[in-house]
Parts: C-alpha cells; sequence; structure tokens
C-alpha cells in the first residue's frame, strides 16, 4: 500500500477504536435489569435510544462522572489498571474487550477487501453486531432496538455498495442468505420455543442478508457460504452450551447471540477461499 494508505488505514482502525468505545455505552446502558420478569419470562428490559445517549458517562457504583481524559479508548482502562479513579470500582472487562475487538474485526475485514466498496456492509455490521453479542452474554436478551435499525441500514447499505459495484444482483445473495440463516433457527423456535429464542431468529435475519452479499451473487454460492455460517455457529454455540451447563448446571441459560455474529463474521472475512473451495467466488 502507499503511504497514504497507510494514513487512511490507521485512522480507520483510530476510528474504530472511538467506536468501539460508543459500543460499550450501549452495551452498558441499553439493558436493565427489571423488578421481576416479563410476561416472556426476560428479567432485562431495553432503554430507548435516547435514553441511552443522554448525559455523560458515570459510575455505576460511585455516580462521578467519568473525565474526557478517562474515555481514551483502551489507553484510559489500561491507565486506570480497570478501575474508576474515584471509587477504585473494578471497570467490567468488557469495555477494553469491545475497545480492542471492534477494531480489530474493522482491521480483519480490511485484510480481506482492502479499500472497495464491498467492505461497507460488513463495516456497518461489525459494532451493532458485537453489542448484541456481548449483551447476550450479559443478559440472555437480543435487543429489538438495535436489530432492526441495523438491518434496515443494511439492507440501504447493500443496496448502495451493490449499485457503486454495478452489481444489483447481490441484493438477490442478501435476500438468499438472509432466507437460508434465519429459517432453520425460525424453524427451531417454532417447533421449540424455550430452546431458542425469537431474539436469535432476528438477529440470524441481520447476519444472514450482510453475510449473502458476500457470495458474488449466486444463490447457489449464497446457500453454501450461510450454510458454513450456520455451521460455524452451531459448532460455537455447541462449545457455548457445554461450558454454561458445566459451569451453572442443567438449568443454565445458554446465549445464541454470539455464536450467530461469530459465524457470519468468519463466512465473510473467509468468503474467498470458502467458495473458491466449491468453484465459486466471493464479491470483492
Amino acid at each position: 500500500m502507499s503511504p497514504t494508505a497507510w494514513v487512511l488505514l490507521v485512522a480507520a482502525v483510530l476510528l474504530a477504536a472511538l467506536v468501539g468505545s460508543f459500543t460499550c455505552v450501549v452495551i452498558d446502558r441499553m439493558p436493565y435489569q427489571l423488578d421481576e420478569p416479563d410476561e416472556y419470562g426476560d428479567a432485562w428490559g431495553t432503554r430507548t435510544w435516547r435514553e441511552v445517549v443522554a448525559g455523560r458517562s458515570r459510575c455505576d457504583t460511585c455516580g462521578t462522572e467519568v473525565r474526557s481524559t478517562d474515555n481514551i479508548p483502551v489507553l484510559s482502562y489500561l491507565l486506570l489498571r480497570g478501575r474508576c479513579r474515584s471509587c477504585g470500582t473494578r471497570i467490567p472487562a468488557f469495555h477494553l474487550l469491545v475497545e480492542l475487538l471492534v477494531p480489530l474485526l474493522f482491521a480483519l475485514a480490511f485484510w480481506r477487501y482492502g479499500w472497495s466498496w464491498a467492505l461497507l456492509p460488513v463495516t456497518v455490521l461489525i459494532p451493532p453486531a458485537v453489542a448484541l453479542a456481548v449483551i447476550d452474554l450479559r443478559t440472555f436478551i437480543v435487543p429489538t432496538r438495535i436489530i432492526w435499525p441495523t438491518f434496515f441500514v443494511e439492507v440501504a447499505v447493500c443496496a448502495a455498495a451493490a449499485g457503486l459495484l454495478g452489481r444489483w444482483d447481490l441484493l438477490v445473495g442478501c435476500a438468499v442468505g438472509l432466507a437460508v440463516f434465519a429459517g432453520p433457527l425460525f424453524a427451531i423456535w417454532f417447533i421449540h420455543p424455550r430452546g431458542m429464542g425469537f431474539g436469535d431468529v432476528r438477529l440470524a435475519v441481520l447476519v444472514g442478508w450482510t453475510t449473502g452479499f458476500y457470495a458474488d451473487g449466486s444463490p447457489l454460492a449464497t446457500g453454501i457460504l450461510v450454510a458454513i455460517a450456520v455451521f460455524v455457529a452451531a459448532v460455537l454455540g455447541i462449545v457455548i452450551g457445554i461450558g454454561a451447563l458445566g459451569a451453572r448446571g442443567r438449568k443454565a441459560q445458554v446465549p445464541f447471540g454470539p455464536s450467530i455474529v461469530l459465524g457470519g463474521y468468519t463466512a465473510i472475512v473467509l468468503a474467498a477461499p470458502i467458495l473458491e473451495a466449491f468453484g465459486g467466488t466471493a464479491t470483492t
């Protein structure tokens, strides 16, 4: 790459770190614990976006407002040794992990797609997908307030990218990806609602649509790519489930959102080698 391209990449990664910091705000503020479970059995509710973005961040323990200098992604957490400057309460580790993960996932996507229009859909997906995965891990809910706005933005972004690439057939792949990813999960939810939350089905709609964009407009290639994503998600779900059962017993809840996100992202980043193995090509 040219020096200018390297400068742009570094700037983009730093911007991704800032986006990761805001992602932490969403993870921390959107879910709130209910006094008692709602009619669906959920112990957590979700705040509106107006409530999420309102006001400065404060320590949950002492209520002290977080200084601007203590809001620098990654660096502030390390300098504060993961503790509140005022009361010393430990800051949840997900703050550091998310602030590292979002720019890392962007960098991997850039490594695969470079400065192309194909980079847009996965870039838009990363922050909300990470937020949804972490919220699911912490609370066992997958907020609709994040999924649907992201989905409609993703539809517009995929349409714009397809138009700029002159490849409207890529939207066919998006639709096929949505059906192939969300269809089996919907069937599981319909047959055994207690075994699969409908939030996971909604998340599969979002991830399936975006994953389908990267199969070069071929319905067959899309089916293969998304099937691989579903397989990866299933394997990860089994691993997470075994860990949860071992740690919490047979009645443990098992979050499937992180597996859906990782399965889709893996398929997107590895679309080229996956599809080449089956004689196909990936979107570039």
